[in-house]
């Protein structure tokens, strides 16, 4: 057995070792490079898949060795270098937070707050190297504090994140399909297109909040055979709640009675994959046909899943945000920069947008049965296209803010702006698109156009009593269906009982409509609901 002597001794001989390690050990400006990654991830968790931010850190540790073979080249010790780089690369990836606190404590405008810190940061980083070279002769304690406060900045962050991965897994590849039924039909049966317009309003709320007449497109849908539910409004606020609700002809609060257990806001992508429209459908012979876009209410383990975005995006959004934190920033004055840092997410957006509609155009062309869901980001924010379809020019990150956070750093007055041009552009396209399908198709289809939610111009994402309800909830309803019967409907159905008629109606199944309720619920909090009942338009 050892003695008291000997542990006190092995004690001892470990915390010299630990000391020792981190006195020595050069691994501080990786850590610290990594760790604002991890970091802006947590905080974009809901809209961002982990697979988005590997290539944010694999640049983030790249720059870690640029960095410090820099400070090598500079100081010519590695034991000095070490530092000079930890705190170049601190400050870095502090610089955005540290520019706006600026600009909003000081009044000044996003440019001069960036020089401004640019200048403090390089006086800083001036007598760091001057301290560093001629005054500190411990150098070890000064790597030994950076080496710790990188291990603990990086576990703060690094926890959390394993964590979430541990309960969500990692988004790297697609989860097998759900099976498919073979099923034998002497009959020719319709493709289904579900195509969620995001944030599409109503017809009165559009009139009255936005001077926007949309007579001319419902009018062009009533011609071409479409029923418009001209009183519908949205069971949810938000896009997961309300596709995981439409899409299980369910509201929210009745999984947990079918043992859907939501712990999170990401529980519901999976609730979307394994949703009991494409199960019935995929009983009844149907392959699921869906398509990439920005957020995550995409199905990507669909039968058919299209994705025309390039293998290597030029930058992503994710990665936008995180040069938007950096020092980097400062580059985004340039045109050129601006145009690969900030413009491409936006190009990328828009060509996504646009391929959507391309792509629905082919699946009449597909041999076999199809349920297409086609979830676009639009009329919804970011605004990317003029009323004729071109490219509008942006000067912050890409974001899919909505409500308040988009209009904190614009103005309501823009987002109408913004709103009523997009809008006008995706009527052209969607009818366009409409014609296509009814023309190629064979076998009439099953078409329903339906906003998940209505816009946010007057939407605040903490607070009820900060939103205007009829707008977020009033929302474009339209069906088509092969026959043109639309007794089963009525003005004012709501999502959550449109696959209830559709599969009624042409698949038999026979859930009963229930009652149409709507729930708003804050960012924060998605689950913890508030049934509204007043969705009229103030006086």
């Amino acid at each position: 057995m050892q003695t008291v002597l000997e542990k006190r001794k092995a004690k001892r001989s470990l915390i010299q070792g630990s000391s020792r390690f981190f006195e020595r050990g050069l691994f501080a400006p990786f850590l610290l490079a990594m760790q604002p990654i991890l970091h802006l991830y947590l905080i974009n968790e809901t809209e961002v898949y982990f697979s988005e931010a590997i290539r944010s850190i694999g640049v983030s540790l790249l720059f870690g060795i640029l960095v410090l073979g820099l400070a090598y080249l500079l100081v010519r010790d590695l034991q000095k270098a070490s530092p000079v780089a930890s705190l170049f690369i601190f400050l870095f990836f502090l610089f955005g937070d540290l520019s706006d606190g600026t600009a909003e404590r000081l009044g000044l405008g996003p440019l001069r707050a960036d020089l401004l810190i640019l200048v403090l940061v390089s006086a800083c980083m001036i007598l760091w190297i001057w301290l560093v070279q001629k005054r500190i002769r411990n150098i070890a304690s000064i790597n030994l504090y950076f080496n710790l406060l990188s291990v603990l900045l990086l576990l703060k962050s690094g926890i959390p994140v394993g964590a979430h991965l541990l309960e969500n897994g990692i988004s790297l590849t697609r989860d097998p399909p759900a099976p498919v039924a073979v099923v034998a039909s002497t009959e020719p049966r319709p493709d289904i297109y579900y195509i969620i317009l995001d944030g599409y309003g109503r017809k009165d709320i559009l009139q009255a909040l936005y001077d926007f007449d949309n007579s001319d497109f419902l009018n062009a849908l009533a011609a071409r055979g479409f029923y418009i539910a001209e009183e519908s409004s949205s069971n949810y606020v938000q896009t997961l709640l309300s596709l995981s609700s439409s899409l299980n002809m369910e509201y929210v609060q009745s999984f947990e009675e079918a043992g859907i257990h939501l712990e999170n806001r990401e529980a519901l992508v999976e609730v979307l994959e394994k949703s009991n429209v494409r199960t019935i459908l995929a009983r009844n012979g149907y392959e699921l046909v869906s398509f990439r876009n920005a957020y995550n209410a995409t199905i990507s383990n669909a039968e058919i899943y299209y994705d025309d975005s390039r293998l290597a995006y030029p930058v992503t959004p994710f990665e936008s945000i995180v040069i938007d934190r950096t020092l980097a920033r400062v580059l985004l004055e340039v045109p050129f920069f601006n145009r690969v840092f900030i413009e491409m997410p936006y190009d990328t957006h828009r060509s996504q947008i646009l391929s959507t509609f391309a792509r629905l155009k082919e699946v009449p062309t597909l041999d076999g049965d199809y349920f297409v869901y086609a979830h676009i980001i639009a009329p919804h924010p970011p605004f990317v296209f003029g009323e004729n379809g071109e490219a509008l020019a942006h000067k912050e990150p890409f974001k899919l803010a909505d409500g308040n956070n988009y209009i904190k750093n614009h103005s309501r007055e823009e987002y109408v702006t913004g709103y009523r041009g997009q809008i006008q552009f995706i009527n052209t396209i969607v009818l366009n698109t409409v014609d296509a399908i009814l023309a190629a198709s064979e076998t009439a289809p099953i078409i329903i156009l339906q906003g998940d939610h209505g816009p946010g111009s007057r939407l605040h994402q903490g607070t009820l009593k900060k939103t205007l309800p009829a707008e977020r909830f009033g929302i474009l309803n339209a069906y088509y269906f092969p026959d043109q019967d639309y007794t089963s409907l009525y003005p004012s159905i709501s999502p959550v009982n449109s696959f209830r008629v559709v599969l009624g109606r042409f698949f038999g199944n026979e859930d009963a409509l229930i009652p149409d309720r709507h729930y708003y619920s804050t960012w924060g909090e998605p689950f913890d609901f508030i049934e509204v009942t007043d969705l009229s338009l103030p006086q």
